[in-house]
């Protein structure tokens, strides 16, 4: 525990000057994250599955920004007979905005997740489609390759092609939407038990940029003109998020798109870190903090290929 406390005062001490309220930020640094989890429409109607589990839990919220974005007091819902069946999907609710950010496109399209297991964000756009379109999902380590097919086997998902492969050598293939969750430091999933299990040197950071610039490279050299990409982590880290969009862009024939999600509260991509300035259009991104909306930290850019 003494560990763990070192590594959210070391986060909180090297990323207070980026925030708007370091005391806030601080405090829910420490603050453990409640259960939340949404409901597969695949399945089953909202509505019926919430009065079920309030039966459990009659203190069931649901986000002011995602009607479909649900918290619960309780810390079991794994065991609970909805998960089982796949009415509920468990997740956390920063994990549910990047479909969100490309809601607008969420219809008869096609879609490759690069990196796409454990499949959180895979079914969820499966079911902002209604199973319908095309979706790749693609993992480069096959041992997760098993819980990704049992999750969209558990939900019913059924528009969905699973590939096993390193993204950066994936064939060129055209889709209308292209997800890139990439791997990172995951620093902005400390709130959670037993995540961020140590401290992170600076090779870390460039090892981690290197892989992250290759797969949305990768995902920016095969989009279609016309065809949008999201990139997104759940790091704090400014040489995971805006650094690796900035390099893209100066690279690709990107569009930065900006991107809103109505009553969730969050701040644009930062232009300098570290005695580098980066490309201002990563301002366009979007940087949800923990204390803004009592979640996880999380970041998103959306761009569009010219």
């Amino acid at each position: 525990m003494h560990r763990h406390q070192n590594i959210r005062d070391n986060l909180i001490s090297k990323y207070s000057s980026l925030v708007d309220d370091e005391k806030k930020f601080a405090n829910f640094i420490n603050l453990p994250l409640k259960q939340s989890f949404r409901v597969n429409t695949l399945k089953e109607e909202k509505e019926i599955v919430l009065d079920k589990l309030k039966e459990y839990d009659p203190k069931i919220k649901t986000t002011e920004w995602n009607d479909n974005a649900h918290i619960s007091e309780l810390d079991n819902l794994g065991s609970s007979l909805e998960h089982f069946v796949g009415h509920i999907y468990i997740q956390e609710l920063t994990s549910m905005i990047p479909p969100l950010v490309v809601k607008d496109l969420m219809k008869n399209i096609s879609i490759i997740d690069c990196c796409a297991a454990p499949g959180s964000k895979t079914t969820q756009m499966a079911a902002m489609m209604e199973n319908k379109g095309h979706i790749i999902a693609n993992d480069a380590r096959h041992v997760r390759l098993k819980s990704l097919r049992g999750n969209l086997d558990r939900l019913g998902v059924t528009n969905t092609s699973v590939t096993l492969r390193d993204f950066k050598s994936f064939p060129n293939t055209k889709a209308d939407l292209y997800f890139v969750d990439a791997p990172c430091s995951s620093e902005g999933t400390i709130r959670k038990k037993n995540s961020v299990a140590r401290n992170w040197r600076e090779k870390d950071y460039i090892r981690f940029n290197k892989l992250q610039k290759g797969l949305l490279g990768k995902a920016c050299e095969m989009a279609p003109s016309g065809s949008t990409v999201v990139y997104s982590t759940c790091t704090f880290s400014p040489d995971e998020n805006e650094k690796v969009v900035s390099d893209i862009l100066n690279k690709h024939d990107m569009k930065m798109k900006k991107i809103n999600i109505k009553n969730l509260k969050s701040e644009p991509g930062i232009t300098k870190w570290n005695n580098e300035t980066y490309n201002s259009e990563v301002e366009k991104c979007m940087r949800v903090w923990p204390h803004h909306n009592d979640t996880d930290a999380f970041f998103i850019a959306r761009m569009e290929k010219c």
